[in-house]
């Protein structure tokens, strides 16, 4: 991606590891707003709450409101909830990803108890080949663990979005 211009999930605290251009003031609420540039966000929460930031991502993502996205999450179970993510290319560690939390005394480390997937939205900028943005996953996140894609990886969401969009209820 480059850099993090924006992450939703992420408070002044947390804002010190993941080092994101913006984050959104306490008094906004990220769901509700549209957000910007490139996107990295790792909710918190069981799947009902990883669901609902994962359906605003690609939302954003596919209205153009976002250029490209990580969405990291230990909600494994987002899996079978929203299979919309296996149209995107994803990595699933080898190992648990080992956190940070913010206490008092500073940063301690945190063991998920379940595994993690990291789910990757291409930049949209046409300047680079679908191909080539696949490749860029691949290689950033293939010595942490498995990356799986399918041909439809990287390739126009619009075209796809647009076919639901005409024929939904006529199913």
């Amino acid at each position: 991606m480059g850099s993090i211009d924006f992450d939703p999930t992420s408070d002044p605290v947390q804002q010190v590891l993941v080092d994101a251009t913006s984050v959104p003031s306490v008094e906004t609420n990220p769901l509700q707003e549209h957000w910007h540039g490139n996107v990295f966000l790792a909710p918190k929460g069981a799947v009902r709450a990883t669901r609902i930031w994962l359906n605003k991502t690609i939302n954003e993502y596919r209205n153009h409101h976002i250029n490209s996205f990580v969405f990291f999450t230990n909600a494994s179970e987002i899996m079978r909830a929203a299979p919309v993510l296996l149209d995107y290319p994803f990595c699933i560690p080898f190992k648990r990803v080992k956190q940070l939390r913010a206490t008092a005394k500073g940063f301690e480390p945190v063991s998920p108890s379940t595994w993690n997937i990291i789910v990757y939205g291409p930049p949209v900028d046409v300047t680079i080949t679908s191909v080539d943005k696949v490749s860029l996953f691949y290689n950033s996140f293939r010595d942490i663990g498995r990356v799986c894609l399918n041909e439809f990886t990287g390739d126009s969401w619009q075209r796809d979005l647009d076919y639901y969009n005409e024929r939904k209820g006529n199913v």
